[in-house]
């Protein structure tokens, strides 16, 4: 959907509500999404009935991770870019790291940085699907690790525990709530709806003591 005015009003209501000056922001998420659709048509990066309903259902639906984001930033899976692009317009002082498996997603995901200026950005192509993956990002741990539709949340969790910075925490997307008996090893921090998806904060349970999930 072209942007209008009533829909730039929107989204920038939605980032002040969620502390971010909105004027770079919109301007950057609206060249973003023009990039997916100009790419798509070669790339293949969403799905064709998604175009039309970019807003809702992706970069709203990412932003809507900010209360939760907390420090550096890792991004497994990240396809098109969702969630970690849009939190990555949306706070440029934040380390943000992509990772993606598909050299073609990859390539478009650095063509992104660069056409935005994301100095906050990097993008690193591996697969977490992959023994020994995590050795692409050199032991680096995260204090925040999203990954959107990449598994189911129990998988999802397996693949996220080991790229925790102590009293890190895992932003889990889901249709209803989690439960705890899903993450071995893990503990839910918080679970709350926002908008039509559930947003649950998962941190390892040994790091207890260091946890502090807070709203930004």
């Amino acid at each position: 959907m072209p942007a209008n005015d009533a829909t730039r009003d929107a989204l920038a209501r939605f980032l002040e509500e969620r502390g971010v000056g909105s004027g770079r922001a919109v301007e950057a998420l609206e060249r973003y999404e023009r990039l997916i659709r100009r790419w798509n048509a070669r790339g293949n990066l969403v799905s064709r009935r998604d175009l039309g309903r970019l807003r809702d259902r992706h970069v709203i639906d990412s932003l809507g991770l900010l209360p939760w984001w907390h420090g550096s930033l890792v991004d497994v899976g990240s396809g098109a870019g969702f969630p970690g692009v849009p939190l990555a317009i949306a706070r440029p002082e934040s380390p943000v790291t992509l990772v993606e498996r598909s050299q073609r997603k990859a390539r478009f995901l650095q063509h992104v940085i660069i056409e935005l200026a994301l100095g906050n950005t990097e993008v690193i192509e591996a697969d977490f699907g992959q023994p020994h993956a995590a050795d692409s990002l050199d032991g680096r741990v995260f204090d925040t690790v999203t990954a959107r539709a990449v598994a189911p949340p129990a998988a999802t969790w397996r693949m996220q525990q080991g790229l925790l910075a102590p009293g890190g925490s895992a932003l889990l997307q889901s249709g209803g709530p989690l439960h705890a008996s899903m993450f071995d090893g893990g503990e839910i921090r918080a679970c709350e709806r926002t908008g039509k998806t559930w947003v649950t904060v998962v941190g390892s349970a040994s790091s207890r003591k260091h946890a502090i999930v807070g709203r930004r």
